[in-house]
């Protein structure tokens, strides 16, 4: 309860939302709230890495291992970066996986999601990167498209906002899409 009261009360100071008279709360300017975000979010210096590779040249031939996966490992991930921006609103072709593994995930798990998936472990430098979140709550809202967990599409956007290699470019290109799907 304290902090749900010093997170309102820190929004309405700062402009982000107001109090109705029936004192709910409603977000005044919900995109200059998720561009501060993602604007103060490192997404490289926030998640731990771990590395593997594929072989498979073809994003969709790759893909579709996630839509097969067992059921002991089916709901304990999300795509997220260029992956899952791609499948939500393609713009920037991926060339890696980025996904968000449990943070309590056991190192046995970690390798039965990587054999299901048929990936190689290495140093670095990988095109296959589980990440460990520095918060389960990047699995918020996660959801299933074309049969494939991804995150969120506001953790999305925070994610590519300042990813190198194109990362700001997919969030404006995601950003526009939620606009245009929050419209209809």
């Amino acid at each position: 309860m304290g902090m749900a009261y010093y997170v309102t009360s820190s929004l309405v100071r700062m402009g982000f939302a107001a109090r109705e008279n029936s004192n709910r709360l409603s977000l005044s300017d919900p995109y200059r709230l998720i561009r501060q975000w993602a604007g103060s979010h490192s997404y490289v210096l926030a998640n731990r890495f771990i590395e593997y590779y594929t072989f498979d040249t073809e994003f969709d031939v790759f893909l579709s291992r996630f839509r097969i996966l067992p059921r002991k490992v089916k709901t304990k991930y999300a795509l997220t970066l260029h992956a899952a921006a791609w499948l939500m609103a393609p713009h920037v072709r991926p060339t890696d996986f980025h996904t968000y593994v449990q943070p309590n995930i056991k190192r046995k798990e970690v390798m039965e999601f990587a054999q299901a998936l048929g990936v190689s472990p290495t140093e670095k430098s990988g095109n296959v990167k589980f990440v460990i979140p520095y918060d389960e709550g990047v699995f918020y809202s996660s959801r299933r498209l074309n049969g494939v967990m991804i995150v969120s599409p506001v953790q999305l956007y925070v994610d590519l906002y300042n990813y190198p290699g194109r990362g700001e470019e997919a969030a404006q290109k995601l950003l526009e899409k939620i606009v245009k799907d929050w419209q209809t």
